[in-house]
């Protein structure tokens, strides 16, 4: 459901951010998605998630459309170039750890605020805004909270119009998208 909410927003020859690149998925649906015209901007932490997502889109055919930036999500707007502010269609962050990696390296809630604030300044008019957090680990529920409240304060404050994924149990993975105005 969050792909197809998410693709709406993107047309061939758009910029998209993947905030926190994680194996890469998310950054290739995002390269499909912007076809070859377009550029998509991958931030992890991780140099091996950095790793893992290069090699995901060199195997698809999509790397030359992508730029790997190691860097803190928070840092979204030191790390992207200037040009980029008021202009990315779509942000998408994948919360929580790296699958198949140290538990304990996860995002944190003061670092994802920062993020979503630096998000919605990179975002054009109509922009999307996606976030799928994780209540399972250590911390998520923590995390997760205050990224629902962060998405009903935009959506109240008339910055965009919030959607939501159904929550199938109180650790299960949520999705959230604000669509700016």
């Amino acid at each position: 459901m969050m792909q197809m909410w998410i693709a709406e927003g993107l047309q061939p020859g758009d910029r998209a951010v993947d905030a926190t690149a994680g194996n890469g998925y998310d950054t290739l649906f995002l390269a499909e998605q912007v076809g070859a015209a377009g550029h998509v901007y991958a931030v992890d932490l991780q140099t091996a998630a950095i790793e893992s997502a290069r090699q995901r889109l060199i195997t698809a055919g999509c790397h030359e459309r992508v730029t790997f930036l190691h860097g803190n999500h928070a840092e979204l707007m030191s790390l992207l170039p200037e040009d980029c502010q008021r202009t990315i269609a779509v942000v998408m962050f994948n919360l929580g750890y790296l699958p198949g990696s140290d538990r304990e390296l996860v995002t944190t809630p003061e670092s994802t605020l920062h993020a979503l604030d630096a998000a919605l300044g990179l975002l054009r008019p109509g922009g999307v805004l996606s976030v799928v957090s994780y209540w399972g680990h250590p911390g998520g529920a923590e995390e997760g909270q205050m990224v629902e409240d962060w998405f009903r304060q935009q959506s109240h404050s008339g910055r965009g119009t919030l959607c939501q994924t159904p929550v199938a149990s109180s650790t299960a993975p949520r999705g959230l998208l604000l669509r700016t105005v």
